[in-house]
């Protein structure tokens, strides 16, 4: 083969596998994207969600302080990914006699990429007129009710939403340090016979609509173990709630739940083959805040300021959340608020369900935004 052809027969096989390589880097940028989405929504959402933990935890240690809570709204996260890739390749360039002493070309690739993902978060917050009227009106009978039929615990939700019961009142008001601890006992105790009533599969909770143009009832049956039990439920409640044998020897109470201020009215109303009824008083979404606030463990210098009253020995078996100076480890949730940590450890699965029926009800209760209101942009960076 004559010398003068060397060169061109190198080139011919050697560049381009050089341009191939490159390709290859280039076309394998391509594959970023769809690549990229899975990891990153679910980077997303677990940020999300241990957001609006963290956030409803701050607003119970605002009510636990007196102070006013406050939510946000995650309207819309928007994020663009850019992909930069660039490749050179440089070489010397032997003359012919270098190729008579076996001196190729020799070629450097040089590839460079870049990566960048930056999101914006949109957050509106809930205020107004609708809002307010949502998150402070009581829990209607049949979101009560939605909540015990997807499986709610009965005992975590007369807790936390009942204020009475019958005759038996479960209010108090932190502010002025009122709180009737006799007739919280007697509530434990008739939330705990209801609470094993349901786990017998001796309850339930019903909402009926007795024909058209009527207004929907709310109708509970209780499936009574025994004639002490039954007893004492109405002793309890304050109600004499007419228990009925069964063709199948069962001791059954049925009886229509009322709004306390309307069970006169009903009571009136009520014809001789009517149900007896129950007056039921259901919590807003801020007092069952407030309740659920009353297991903050709070530091002792505070209480002794009277910055909190502490009414946590009879609260924390629902909802007990610990206090601390630094950041706890492995906790489920943690904020921290005027210098102090608090949290709900991980292994505490009750309070960790109750928070999260908060958060469920909280969701329930809350309006959506007004359109016009304003919103909120950040840049939360990127890399």
């Amino acid at each position: 083969m004559p010398t003068s052809q060397l060169p061109r027969t190198l080139v011919s096989s050697t560049t381009p596998m050089a341009f191939a390589l490159l390709a290859v880097v280039l076309l394998g940028g391509c594959s970023l994207g769809p690549a990229k989405l899975p990891a990153t929504r679910m980077d997303y959402n677990l940020a999300v969600q241990r957001s609006a933990n963290e956030e409803m935890l701050l607003n119970l240690v605002r009510m636990k302080y007196f102070e006013q809570p406050l939510f946000l709204q995650v309207g819309s996260i928007a994020s663009s990914f850019n992909y930069n890739v660039t490749g050179t390749a440089t070489g010397t360039f032997p003359d012919q006699r270098d190729f008579l002493r076996s001196i190729y070309y020799n070629y450097t690739p040089s590839i460079s990429a870049t990566y960048s993902d930056s999101p914006t978060v949109t957050y509106t917050p809930y205020q107004g007129q609708t809002y307010a009227q949502q998150f402070l009106a009581e829990v209607d009978f049949d979101r009560f009710v939605v909540l015990y039929k997807s499986g709610w615990d009965i005992e975590y939700l007369l807790r936390v939403l009942v204020t009475r019961l019958g005759r038996l009142d479960h209010s108090f008001d932190p502010r002025v340090g009122y709180f009737d601890l006799e007739a919280h006992r007697r509530f434990l105790e008739l939330t705990k016979i209801i609470a094993d009533m349901d786990d017998r599969g001796n309850l339930d909770i019903v909402t009926a609509s007795p024909g058209k143009d009527k207004a929907n009832v709310t109708l509970m049956t209780l499936r009574f173990a025994s004639e002490a039990e039954a007893a004492r439920v109405a002793e309890l409640t304050g109600e004499d709630l007419n228990p009925k044998r069964t063709p199948q020897g069962h001791l059954v109470a049925k009886v229509r739940l009322v709004p306390v201020k309307e069970r006169e009215l009903a009571l009136e109303q009520q014809d001789a083959g009517g149900f007896p009824t129950l007056a039921l008083g259901l919590r807003n979404c801020l007092r069952a805040m407030d309740l659920l606030s009353q297991g903050i463990e709070a530091p002792k210098e505070l209480v002794a300021k009277k910055a909190a009253f502490d009414l946590r020995e009879h609260f924390s078996d629902v909802m007990d959340i610990r206090s601390s100076r630094t950041r706890p480890e492995g906790s489920f949730v943690a904020v921290n608020h005027d210098g102090w940590w608090y949290s709900i450890r991980r292994e505490d699965t009750r309070s960790k369900e109750v928070f999260q029926l908060m958060l469920n009800l909280f969701a329930l209760q809350s309006a959506d935004p007004p359109k016009n209101t304003p919103v909120l942009t950040l840049p939360v960076g990127g890399n």
